[in-house]
């Protein structure tokens, strides 16, 4: 058993990689080297921020853990806020983030560890 505590890890920056638009941090929860199944990070968007459109090559499961965001698909935009979850299957095309809302706003992310982002 390993015991990660919120006061352990680095929590960097993300802005101006080439996946997300906006001020953008992460702190990884989880990842290879600790978990052989899942890759656990929390990622904080501030207002405005978002992920560009990309897909996964496994699914991807978002909870919201503070403020209000967004979700989409090509098709659909979807308000989240603290306690919702998303599941965005493996292959489809989305977007998350604080989007519009005027709110920052902070999500787990939980992928299967060896899963690949492709920006689209």
């Amino acid at each position: 058993m390993q015991v990660i505590h919120a006061a352990e890890g680095d929590t960097v920056e993300r802005t101006g990689q080439p996946l997300f638009i906006g001020q953008v941090w992460g702190r990884a929860l989880a990842a290879a080297e600790n978990s052989a199944d899942y890759a656990l990070n929390v990622v904080q968007f501030a207002a405005g921020a978002r992920t560009r459109m990309h897909a996964h090559s496994s699914d991807q499961l978002l909870f919201v853990v503070s403020g209000i965001g967004e979700a989409g698909t090509p098709d659909a935009v979807y308000r989240i806020a603290s306690g919702d979850t998303v599941l965005v299957r493996a292959g489809e095309a989305h977007w998350h983030g604080a989007g519009d809302t005027g709110s920052p706003m902070a999500h787990l992310s939980i992928t299967r560890v060896g899963s690949e982002t492709t920006i689209l």
